[in-house]
Formats: structure tokens, C-alpha cells, sequence
């Protein structure tokens, strides 16, 4: 219900001015100012800062195309009064100048409206593109293990799909109610100077519409807030069906149907929801529009009462008509752009949601400088669990990696090997414990620094659509390109070879769908995604996986090359294959969470423990039966 209709006078504060009920009621109407301030105030922020010449140009459009539509309605009334007056005119001359008048007046009117179409046309791109950037920079920047977490998905999903067009609507809105009472403005001069007695009766053919603004603003907020999870799904489906990746088992498994058939399911719920929702609202604006027009009605019927019995002018009478109709337009292009305005404010409440999530570290540095070189990292009693959960993952967990060193984690599949390696690559924070380079504790760390001393490899790595030297460099692309160190990194990973051999060479784009692009395989893949880590020269490097897709020769190899890097550096390696984890240093077995087990391959396997058994259960499957 709204202020108004909830206005009530209550008993007065003890030494106050006011009544209770009036102080909260400005109160209440202060914050809602306020709510839509601050939005507003980071909408123009935007605008001016990534589009403020096509800004200033069509709000220059706006306040040209009100004051011209004055100048047309006052020309109109001037050759109306020429018309009928008593010394009608003989000649066209006389009747020249409010023609010219008018004539001018519409040429500005339609020229503001062309300028203010292209203006919004060019700042909506360019606004966007702003946004979007902001979007990422707060994905970036907020904790990994916020990914893990259901809240942030939906921030993410509101932010980027209706955050970005909410801050484009909000400015819309804003010029569209500027718009509105700077015409306004014009038509009031205009009823002024011809029917003065009907401006208070204004005020109430705008009351209906605050009315259903207010009860309606919330509607299409509160739909979008309760499907966003639902809309999340439909999206991942719709991106499963048209995808390249999933086209495969799509296919082979006829899943087009089946997918097609859950993805038309959610949208079902949607559009019935929908309807639902854009039923009360045009019922309630349908209402708010009955009451306004019966007013209208009723302010034109006293205008042209007027004309009959001749106590007003007749081309008083008709200009105060179109004005007034213009007026009562007006009123209703104001309404819908101040409902817009109110969801547009509480969808950009969620940005600020999102954007609040930035504060909890600081952006990633550019320029950050690495660590001095590794001599020992270690894990004390380190315990994980995901943020909003109970569950420790990982309990009290000690490890070693020194100078120069291979360390391998093993063990079944989610006993938390990759979680370990998160943590050892600080994407994780530990719930307990301590991470410590050289004796410093992580946590007295900025992540930036952290990040800056190691390298990564994991088993979902990223395919860039982008150059295959652009796909290495990105390891490290601080440093400027050296083309040695680039295909020497490739080299190390295998890959030199299928690279020099593409059709633009290291310059070839990685993907099909540009022109002279090019399709590796997984293998190549994962070698590229090597040669990028191996091309930052860190201490640490990290592998989780690194030859899930290699064959069993190109996976010993990798080993190899691997050991002949530890000259300069250091590896953790997550692996199930113990073929090539028995050439590590030392071993880490993990079980639910914890290290059961630690040594070499040979100490393990005398332990006759977990990793002895999984070794013999591996190993007999390249063994024929006895």
C-alpha cells in the first residue's frame, strides 16, 4: 500500500513538531529516495564515465525537443487566434510568420527526436561494454571458493543478465522523466495562458498512477529474484544443445529431445509465471489509467463548455484540448518510466550485492612480484571445509614440498587431492592451520604475490580461442614476448612440433571458427595448457592431472621432462596413474581427507598399505592372467 493511501495523523512526539505517523512516514519515504539515489547516482557514474559525449547529447535532445513542442503549441494557438478572431485576416501574409513559426518548431522537434535515438543508441553500447568489464573485474577478484557457493551464482547470473540492462534502463528512465517534466513544463505555460483555473485539477490525474507504480514495482523483481536458479538451468541446457562440446553424446545418446524437452519445461514455468504477474499489473495499471482518463474527460468537458458559451476563446479552448491530451500522455509515459525505474533500482540493489562481494580480498596485481625462490613449503595441520558448510574436506593435513622436488598426491577419487592442491595454490583459504613459502606464513601473504611465485596446470584446463603463442604467453604475459622462450616452453611440453606444423604456425588461431583456424586434440591441448604453465618461470609449479589425456608414452615423457626441470623448480602432481607417480620424490596418499600414508614409492609399497593395494589393482590390468 502507499504513503498516501496509508496517511494517517497520529499523536505527536514529546517535544517534536511532527506526529509520529508523518515522521515515519518521511522517514520511509526518505529511505526509498534514498534507494533509488544511490543506484541512480552509480548509473550516472557509468554513463559519464564511459559515455558521457552521447549523454550530454541526448539530454541536450530532451530539453530541445520539450521547448520546441511549446513553440509549436504557442504558433498553433497564434494562427488559431488570426483564424477566429473578429478582423480575420484577407491575405496570407499576416498568417506567415506562426506558420514559419510552427514549421520551424516541428523541423527541431523531429530532428531532436533523430539525435536523441542515435545518442542512446551509441551510450547503450558503450555503457554495456562498461559494465561487463565491471562484472568481470568483480569476478576476479573475489575468492575461488566463492564459485562453490549457490548465492554467488545467482549474483553473478542477476548482475551480468539483468544488472547490465537495469543501469541502461535506470538512465532511460531518468531522461524519459526529465523529458516528461521539462514537456510538462512547456504545456503548463501553455494551459496557463489559456485555462488557469484547470492546473490544480492536474495533481490528481497523475494520483492513479502513483498509486499502481507503487504496487507494481516489486512484482517483476521478485519473479526474476525466485527464477534465477531455474533460469541458470535452462541457460546451461540451451548452451548443452547448441554446444560443440556436448555435441558429441548429444548425438550418439539422442539426447536432443530429451534436453530439448527439460529446457521447454522451465520455460513453461517462466511464461506461466509471467503471465500471471503482467496480469495483475495490467489490471492494476488498467485501473489507474480508467480512474486518470475519467478526469481527463471531465477537465475537457468544462474546456469546451467553455467554447460553447463563449466565456473562453475558441482557439483557447482548442489549444488547452491538445495540451491537455499531451499533458494527460505525458502523465502516463511517467508513470510507466517511474515503475521501470523502481525495478530497475532494486535489480541494481543486487549489483550491489555483487559488488560488495569485492571487498573480501583485494584486486589481483598486474605487477606483482613473485616470492623469493622456494626452499620449503609446507602444510601444518591444515583442515578445509567450503564456506556455509559443516563438512571439513580436508583434516589436519602435514606436507612437504622442498627445493627441487617432485611431490605426488594419490588416493580414490574424492579423498580431496584437488581440494589440496587449491589450497596449496591459494585459491583456498585453510578453516585451520597454516601454509607457510619459506618459513612466511600464507596468510601474511597477499594473494596477488602468492599466485606471482607458481604456475598451474589442471585436469579442466582452459582452451583459449585465441593464438597458439598468445595460448603460451598467457602464462606469464607480464614479461614481453620472447619467441626462444615461447617455443622452448612448447618443447618442454611436447607440442613444439604440431604447433610449427599449423598453417599460420604459432601464429594460428586455435579453433575452426575464425578463418585459418586450427583444431587440436585433448592430448595437444593439455600440452599447450603444459607449455603455458612451463613458461612462467615460478618454483612451484602445480599439476593436477596434467596427463589425463595423454597416451601412456606421451605421459612418461612428460615425466621425464618434468624430472629434468627440477633443476630449477619444484611440482606438486595430483595423478591415478602410478606408472608415472612412482618417479616422484616423495608420496602423499590421501583418504577421506586425510594422509595416511607418505614416502617414497618404494617405502610405500613395503608399508603394504592403501597405495600398495591401489598399485597392484592398477597394475594388473596391464598384466595378463596367470
Amino acid at each position: 500500500m502507499s504513503i498516501i493511501a496509508r496517511r494517517r495523523w497520529g499523536p505527536a512526539l514529546p517535544g517534536a513538531g511532527l506526529p509520529v505517523t508523518r515522521l515515519l512516514q518521511e522517514s520511509a519515504l526518505t529511505r526509498t529516495s534514498l534507494r533509488i539515489a544511490r543506484p541512480a547516482i552509480r548509473s550516472f557514474r557509468w554513463i559519464w564515465q564511459a559515455a558521457r559525449r552521447p549523454f550530454l547529447l541526448t539530454l541536450l535532445a530532451q530539453v530541445v525537443g520539450a521547448v520546441s513542442l511549446g513553440l509549436v503549441l504557442l504558433s498553433a494557438r497564434s494562427l488559431a487566434q488570426q483564424l477566429t478572431g473578429d478582423a480575420a485576416p484577407s491575405s496570407l501574409a499576416p498568417l506567415l510568420p506562426p506558420v514559419t513559426a510552427l514549421g520551424g518548431a516541428l523541423f527541431v522537434s523531429g530532428v531532436s527526436v533523430v539525435v536523441d535515438r542515435e545518442a542512446r543508441y551509441v551510450m547503450a553500447e558503450l555503457v554495456v561494454h562498461r559494465l561487463q568489464r565491471e562484472i568481470a573485474d568483480i569476478a576476479g577478484s573475489v575468492d575461488y571458493a566463492r564459485y562453490e557457493d549457490r548465492e554467488f551464482h545467482d549474483l553473478l547470473d542477476r548482475a551480468g543478465n539483468e544488472g547490465t540492462q537495469s543501469a541502461i534502463q535506470m538512465v532511460y528512465d531518468l531522461l524519459a522523466l526529465v523529458s516528461s517534466a521539462l514537456t510538462a513544463i512547456s504545456l503548463v505555460v501553455v494551459l496557463a495562458s489559456t485555462v488557469p483555473t484547470m492546473l490544480p485539477l492536474l495533481i490528481l490525474v497523475a494520483l492513479p498512477f502513483v498509486v499502481a507504480v507503487r504496487r507494481t514495482a516489486r512484482m517483476a523483481y521478485e519473479l526474476d529474484h525466485e527464477l534465477t536458479p531455474s533460469d541458470r538451468l535452462r541457460f546451461s541446457l540451451h548452451e548443452v544443445l547448441t554446444g560443440k562440446r556436448e555435441a558429441k553424446e548429444v548425438r550418439v545418446y539422442a539426447l536432443q529431445h530429451t534436453l530439448r524437452d527439460r529446457w521447454e519445461q522451465l520455460f513453461d514455468e517462466r511464461a506461466r509465471r509471467l503471465v500471471a504477474v503482467a496480469t495483475r499489473r495490467a489490471l492494476l495499471n488498467g485501473a489507474a489509467s480508467l480512474a486518470s482518463s475519467a478526469l481527463v474527460v471531465g477537465m475537457l468537458l468544462v474546456i469546451v463548455n467553455g467554447a460553447v458559451d463563449r466565456s473562453a476563446e475558441l482557439g483557447d479552448a482548442a489549444i488547452a484540448v491538445v495540451a491537455l491530451q499531451q499533458l494527460a500522455a505525458r502523465i502516463r509515459t511517467s508513470s510507466v518510466s517511474a515503475g521501470s525505474l523502481r525495478e530497475a533500482t532494486l535489480f541494481l540493489e543486487d549489483f550491489e550485492r555483487f559488488d560488495a562481494l569485492r571487498g573480501d580480498r583485494t584486486e589481483p596485481g598486474v605487477d606483482a612480484e613473485p616470492l623469493t625462490p622456494l626452499v620449503e613449503l609446507r602444510l601444518e595441520q591444515v583442515s578445509f571445509r567450503y564456506p556455509g558448510t559443516d563438512r571439513e574436506v580436508l583434516r589436519r593435513i602435514d606436507l612437504e614440498i622442498g627445493a627441487n622436488e617432485i611431490v605426488a598426491l594419490v588416493g580414490r577419487s574424492g579423498s580431496g587431492k584437488t581440494t589440496l592442491a587449491h589450497l596449496v595454490a591459494g585459491l583456498y583459504q585453510p578453516s585451520a592451520g597454516r601454509i607457510t613459502w619459506n618459513g612466511v606464513d600464507g596468510a601474511e601473504i597477499s594473494r596477488s604475490t602468492w599466485w606471482a611465485s607458481l604456475a598451474v596446470v589442471y585436469q579442466d584446463y582452459a582452451m583459449y580461442e585465441l593464438s597458439a603463442r598468445e595460448n603460451i604467453t598467457l602464462g606469464d604475459h607480464r614479461r614481453p614476448c620472447e619467441e626462444p622462450a615461447v617455443r622452448r616452453a612448447a618443447a618442454r611440453a611436447g607440442v613444439d612440433d604440431v604447433l610449427s606444423e599449423l598453417p599460420g604456425g604459432y601464429d594460428t588461431m586455435l579453433s575452426r571458427s575464425y578463418d585459418g583456424g586450427a583444431a587440436l586434440s585433448q592430448g595437444e591441448w593439455q600440452r599447450v595448457a603444459v607449455a603455458r604453465a612451463l613458461y612462467r618461470d615460478a618454483s612451484l609449479v602445480i599439476l593436477d592431472e596434467p596427463a589425463a589425456s595423454l597416451d601412456a608414452f606421451a605421459e612418461r615423457e612428460l615425466f621425464e621432462r618434468l624430472l629434468g626441470l627440477c633443476a630449477s623448480r619444484s611440482a606438486l602432481v595430483v595423478s591415478h596413474r602410478f606408472s608415472t607417480v612412482r618417479l616422484a620424490h616423495r608420496i602423499y596418499v590421501l583418504d577421506h581427507g586425510e594422509v595416511t600414508e607418505h614416502g617414497t614409492h618404494s617405502e610405500l609399497m613395503a608399508q603394504n598399505g592403501l597405495y600398495a593395494e591401489m598399485f597392484r589393482i592398477q597394475a594388473a590390468g596391464y598384466l595378463e592372467p596367470s
